[in-house]
């Protein structure tokens, strides 16, 4: 008879045990873990609300706490937001595919465009400056007759 009760009152804690704590752990809105996995997801917009007054922002925090307390890990919980809301439901996309060329194309524009820039006004700064020094025949005909007035003059009075 002993042996039976042991055995029942065995079951019962068991039973009345959360199987998903593994560790002896138990995860609620405001455990580390559920706010790390939480600060990857944007939560429909409600990322930056306090938890305190958002319930959409306080739904997300106990579904995460959940599903970890259900013995899930932080990929799964990632893959299971995921494959709901797609990638609008996550703060910073994946970087692969369309999204990786998304953040990559307007630095790579940017560089080019910027090294464009610098080696057109390069050229225009080298051309102008040679054109400042470079002088047309007219003004080389017209500075040897000022010299050759001003070499007359010279003479005369000296």
């Amino acid at each position: 008879m002993k042996t039976i009760i042991t055995t029942i009152l065995f079951f019962i804690v068991f039973l009345s045990s959360n199987v998903g704590l593994v560790n002896g752990e138990f995860y609620d809105i405001n455990s580390p873990e559920v706010k790390e996995v939480a600060s990857k997801f944007s939560m429909q917009g409600h990322e930056n609300h306090d938890l305190a007054t958002c319930a959409t922002k306080q739904r997300y925090y106990e579904d995460i706490a959940s599903l970890l307390n259900e013995g899930k890990s932080e990929q799964e919980i990632l893959d299971y937001y995921y494959s709901m809301y797609g990638e609008e439901g996550l703060i910073v996309p994946e970087k692969r595919g369309f999204s990786l060329a998304a953040w990559i194309t307007p630095f790579f524009v940017l560089g080019v465009a910027s090294f464009i820039l610098f080696i057109g006004l390069k050229n225009i700064i080298i051309n102008k400056k040679g054109k400042l020094f470079e002088k047309t025949k007219v003004e080389n005909v017209e500075d040897e007759i000022m010299q050759s007035i001003i070499d007359e003059e010279r003479k005369k009075y000296y």
